[in-house]
């Protein structure tokens, strides 16, 4: 399905608006979470609301708004290495919520339906009944791809052109742009983002979802049986050899079209039964899948 322009709708004053800020209050309240680099915590975010209410409205309508620069926390990984996130303020949080309440259900539905993370509804367990259905279907050889520190690596501009192809709203695409921009403060080193997307942030997700839409309709363009959740992907193929000219072909387009890079030390080809995909590989040629929980996917 082609990716088409929503009509000219006013969709800042659809964000702006006293009940979808107060739903997005709701959200953030209910998922918690440390405070911003301003250390207004969750808690005190009602107070603020109430007392700022109007002043809010202004500013996102007339462009004026401007995020603040989000937290870098570290979080170890098994591997020893460290994942980043952006926290950012509670109050950044609560209008990225209430951007997303409106922009998700006009983006949702462009997706693919073989694209499984981040997505209401969709959930890791039916991106592996689908692996099982490609095994069974005869497509034993996988094309396991990883991206190398993709959310740290998303294109602005091109995210930005790809975000056109759904919002007309000048402001709301200005307000994603700011969100982009706003910085990260690393233990009172401010670092400009110029690049990526930080994970942490509400809107995190769909950007990273519009990011990748373009490589999930490639695929489906090539005919491809894939299964994408968030920045992890798996093709299915019937031989060892269609894999290795998929991984060639599909590299170059990862790279020249997204500016991307893929990880050449954890991608591969290789048996169905020999992946792992999500914490899960499949077990024997009967179709059993195991867990793995050594890695669980993420969700964040």
């Amino acid at each position: 399905m082609e990716m088409k322009k929503q009509e000219s709708i006013n969709l800042i004053d659809r964000v702006a608006s006293h009940r979808n800020l107060w739903n997005a209050y709701k959200k953030v309240k209910g998922n918690g979470g440390a405070p911003g680099i301003d250390g207004i915590t969750v808690d005190g975010l009602k107070a603020h609301l109430i007392k700022y209410e109007e002043p809010l409205k202004r500013k996102l309508k007339d462009g004026s708004y401007k995020p603040q620069p989000v937290k870098r926390v570290a979080i170890p990984k098994a591997d020893g290495s460290k994942r980043y996130l952006g926290i950012p303020c509670v109050l950044d949080r609560l209008v990225q919520q209430a951007i997303l309440q409106v922009i998700q259900p006009i983006i949702d539905p462009h997706f693919s339906d073989k694209s499984f993370g981040f997505r209401k509804g969709r959930n890791q367990h039916q991106a592996i009944a689908l692996a099982k259905n490609y095994y069974e279907e005869g497509y034993r050889t996988v094309v396991d791809c990883d991206l190398k520190s993709y959310f740290d690596t998303i294109h602005h501009q091109r995210l930005r052109a790809y975000l056109e192809e759904f919002i007309t709203d000048k402001v709301v695409l200005k307000l994603l742009w700011k969100f982009l921009r706003s910085g990260i403060l690393d233990k009172d080193i401010l670092i400009e983002t110029t690049e990526g997307t930080p994970q942490g942030g509400p809107l995190s997700p769909i950007l990273a979802n519009v990011y990748l839409n373009k490589l999930d309709r490639e695929l489906e363009k090539r005919g491809h049986r894939f299964i994408r959740y968030a920045d992890d992907f798996v093709i299915y193929v019937k031989s060892p050899r269609a894999g290795e000219r998929v991984m060639t072909s599909i590299k170059k387009f990862i790279e020249d079209e997204l500016g991307l890079t893929i990880n050449e030390q954890k991608s591969k080809v290789c048996g169905a039964t020999a992946a792992t995909f999500l914490g899960f590989h499949l077990q024997n040629l009967s179709g059993k899948w195991d867990t793995d929980q050594s890695s669980p996917p993420r969700n964040d």
